[in-house]
């Protein structure tokens, strides 16, 4: 007994050691329709795990990881709304340094991290369907996921930005030909100030190749509606029709020749238009077979063959593709082309609610422009505008761990 006494001890010290580490060890149980508080160690951040009320560790799930807003904290709230609680694991993350300055591609490399390490423990935790993983965010957290899921594309299904545009400069597209394809939603309240580069970034990620659905919310700045009727199709296309299923195409089929019939008989005018309009930019229609978009642009154009709704889609058709072009600027003539483009529109349209939004355009670009012609007048060696530090041309900068929309 004695001569057994050293191994023994070993033992039990192995033992207690084992003991000690169960027993400080946070819990890191999931359940289904439970949000659950994890800390991941590898990031040191904690962040929220709803695993989804019909959840089967036998099927594999589709993923929401999710940036709150300034001063937020990891919630998986938000999403769970749009979803009822169903179909989706949602992932609320926290930011690792929230309220501390930091200059910016520091601040992305460290929640990169962050969200790799959280996706990284959610894989060994639940079953995950890996091929459709999406990163989203709202306000600052929409700003935040374009600059760290753009990077990531290429291992992400999609991206959800709300009440935000790109963070990118526009002539950065760092995840290059992983545009294509990918699916991507954007929503803004109707006077939001992010609203403009909510259309940039629209037109940046479409003029890509993604799979783009954008949504205005009326009525509202910067805020979320109680119900978004597109995001919730969107989410629902990504749940339902993303695995391209015989029984979803089916019902896919069915729901096209539905919204067909609807709008053939429409009674003319703003009614149709609107109906056409719906059908073209329902997320559902991505993941129809190829003849069902020809047909959907088809009707849009039977829509708009009259008045009024001639004139108005001709005004949007404009103002977006001015948008498009305010992204790349490169001298000072680009700039007074895109203040003529929009002054235009008032001219062409002035019944139209295009016409508005383009007389503020307008402004913004005049101001611009007399103030780029006085730079380039005191500066001869300047020959060149990028654009995209211009004052008086709406873009996104970095106030600390904050990006705030310069006008």
């Amino acid at each position: 007994m004695l001569k057994n006494r050293p191994r023994m001890k070993a033992v039990l010290n192995l033992v207690g050691l084992s003991l000690l580490g169960a027993l400080s060890a946070p819990a890191q149980t999931l359940s289904a329709g439970a949000e659950s508080a994890v800390h991941v160690a590898q990031s040191g951040a904690e962040i929220k795990v709803f695993l989804p009320t019909n959840y089967q560790p036998t099927n594999k799930w589709p993923v929401v990881f999710f940036f709150p807003g300034t001063g937020g904290a990891a919630s998986t709230a938000l999403i769970r709304h749009y979803t009822d609680d169903r179909d989706f694991i949602i992932v609320g993350l926290s930011y690792v340094t929230p309220n501390t300055e930091q200059p910016l591609p520091d601040f992305v490399a460290r929640e990169s991290q962050n969200f790799r390490a959280a996706r990284q423990w959610l894989a060994a935790h639940a079953s995950t369907d890996e091929a459709r993983v999406y990163l989203g965010g709202v306000s600052k957290g929409g700003w935040t996921t374009t600059q760290i899921g753009e990077a990531e594309l290429p291992r992400l299904a999609g991206l959800i930005i709300l009440l935000a545009g790109r963070g990118q400069s526009f002539s950065v597209a760092p995840g290059g030909a992983a545009y294509r394809g990918k699916a991507i939603y954007l929503g803004d309240g109707e006077t939001d100030n992010n609203m403009r580069p909510a259309r940039q970034a629209t037109t940046f990620y479409q003029t890509r190749g993604a799979a783009v659905t954008f949504e205005e919310f009326p009525g509202l700045g910067h805020a979320l509606p109680q119900e978004a009727p597109r995001l919730r199709t969107w989410l629902l296309a990504q749940n339902r029709y993303a695995a391209r299923t015989a029984a979803a195409q089916a019902e896919l089929g069915q729901w096209f020749s539905n919204a067909v019939a609807t709008v053939r008989t429409a009674p003319g005018g703003g009614e149709k238009f609107r109906l056409a309009l719906d059908l073209v930019r329902d997320p559902r229609l991505w993941y129809c077979q190829p003849p069902a978009g020809a047909t959907a642009q088809q009707l849009l154009q039977e829509a708009t063959a009259r008045s009024p709704a001639k004139e108005e889609w001709a005004a949007e058709t404009s103002y977006w593709g001015l948008l498009w072009k305010l992204t790349n600027l490169r001298t000072p003539e680009d700039l007074r082309a895109a203040r003529d483009g929009f002054l235009q529109i008032t001219v062409n349209y002035p019944a139209t609610r295009w016409a508005k939004l383009a007389a503020e355009d307008h402004r913004i670009l005049s101001d611009a422009y007399e103030r780029t012609m006085a730079t380039r007048a005191s500066r001869t060696n300047i020959t060149t505008h990028s654009g995209a530090g211009t004052r008086g041309i709406p873009v996104p900068r970095w106030s600390g761990n904050k990006i705030i929309f310069d006008r």
